[in-house]
């Protein structure tokens, strides 16, 4: 696992070759905006029924998805937070994708913009990129889903030194999103599954306006976000190039 006090060497060895999964449940920790629908579409090749998608409701509501089930989930992908695990009868096998902070908001922006039902699709759609972000820091429920959210869903808390110690501690593979490939080969062999590449799913469309701006708001972002970004070189760093 992740963190651990081996050399990096070893540590990238284990982040190709991980750990057979067995009877143990997968539990995909899927962070918005970080390549997890292209995930989940090969959780869904790979275990059909037996792998259960909860997003929203928290632990209370994987226990109720679980509980009309017929049978225990193989696999369980969402956007739950580590330790919704705890809420069911399992021993997780957790995985997840992480991404660069400036990355993913652009990506969230654009996604909002071009999705009616989105929680902040009236803001995106009336703002160009760096008013969003103001907004997105000032607005308390924008606010609890772009600062330090990777490192929450990770670890149940803001702060990187959080993540890392349960990285080290539970996760059994971790890879930046521009390693997605590898990651997913990766999970396939240890789940015994065969290897597929998918497309990409959920690719926000191109937009100039706000691809032009998101360097302009490069350093914003990595001083607000810096515990997010200390998340995603960490996990770049131990997984191989």
């Amino acid at each position: 696992m992740l963190g651990l006090p081996f050399s990096l060497r070893s540590a990238q060895r284990r982040a190709v070759l991980a750990p057979r999964i067995g009877t143990a449940t997968l539990f995909f920790v899927h962070i918005p905006k970080c390549a997890g629908t292209s995930f989940r579409r090969l959780l869904k090749r790979w275990y059909g029924r037996d792998v259960l998608f909860v997003d929203g409701g928290g632990s209370g509501e994987l226990a109720r998805a679980a509980a009309v089930r017929q049978a225990p989930p193989k696999a369980i992908a969402g956007h739950l937070a580590f330790g919704a695990h705890h809420a069911i009868p399992c021993r997780p096998y957790y995985v997840g994708l992480v991404r660069h902070p400036l990355d993913r908001f652009v990506s969230l922006y654009k996604h909002a913009r071009a999705t009616p039902d989105h929680l902040f699709h009236v803001q995106a759609s009336r703002m160009e990129l760096e008013p969003f972000y103001d907004f997105c820091l000032e607005d308390r429920r924008a606010r609890g889903q772009t600062m330090g959210i990777q490192c929450f869903f990770l670890s149940g808390a803001p702060t990187f030194d959080d993540a890392k110690a349960v990285i080290g501690a539970r996760f059994s593979l971790i890879a930046p999103v521009e390693r997605f490939d590898a990651f997913a080969d990766a999970c396939a062999r240890a789940a015994e599954k065969p290897a597929f590449r998918e497309a990409p799913s959920n690719v926000s469309l191109p937009d100039p306006l706000a691809d032009f701006a998101r360097d302009a708001l490069r350093r914003r972002v990595e001083r607000d976000h810096f515990q997010d970004l200390l998340l995603h070189d960490y996990v770049r760093s131990r997984f191989p190039s």
